[in-house]
């Protein structure tokens, strides 16, 4: 009954965790559209009503002008200044939110963002067997912090600190390794393969 519950409890929170941001990216830009839309009434009202694929005009303008804004921010996010301004804001307020930073890094390497910080999958023993954890980081020569995940849901888990000779260091991709939690072990026959 407590593992179903633990499991359960995970579940619901990996959605709050998955549809946050969701909910926040699409809030944010219903309000960039409704500003922009405001912004360019006066310009488009000059222009003849014209429907394309069943937007008017201004609806069409309104989209061209976010993703223009998008894009220039993306140039924007790419120079030095701006990227000490949000490993600012990362490590000041953002790191603070729980997950966040093993969320980041573990979505930009399955969206495929380069990331200098790739985590690497290794097994830890544990009083149920192996299982599959992510290595945060070194603390001395011999001890490492880990990311248990669980399962189904990889989003939440335990840190573990965990001595160099217990680790089992596997040459597979944090993707193959997420896939495979949120799949109950499925595909772990051919993923470990004369891994174990």
């Amino acid at each position: 009954m407590k593992n179903i519950l633990k499991i359960i409890k995970a579940t619901f929170l990996g959605g709050i965790f998955f549809l946050a941001p969701l909910i926040l990216l699409i809030v944010l830009l219903e309000k960039g559209y409704n500003i922009v839309q405001k912004i360019t009434l006066p310009l488009v009202s000059l222009l003849p009503r014209v429907k394309i694929l069943g937007l008017a005009l201004q609806e069409l303008i309104g989209i061209l002008i976010i993703i223009i804004i998008c894009f220039l921010a993306g140039l924007l996010a790419r120079k030095a200044k701006a990227q000490k301004l949000i490993q600012k804001l990362e490590d000041g307020v953002l790191s603070f939110v729980p997950g966040y930073s093993f969320m980041k890094k573990m979505n930009e390497n399955i969206v495929g963002f380069e990331s200098n910080e790739e985590l690497k999958v290794v097994l830890v023993p544990t009083d149920a067997g192996l299982q599959f954890a992510f290595l945060i980081e070194q603390i001395d020569e011999n001890n490492f912090s880990v990311f248990i995940p669980d399962a189904p849901n990889p989003w939440s888990g335990s840190v573990c600190f965990v001595n160099k000779k217990d680790i089992k260091e596997l040459e597979i991709s944090q993707k193959e390794a997420l896939a495979c939690i949120r799949k109950l072990g499925y595909g772990s026959a051919a993923l470990l393969k004369n891994k174990l």
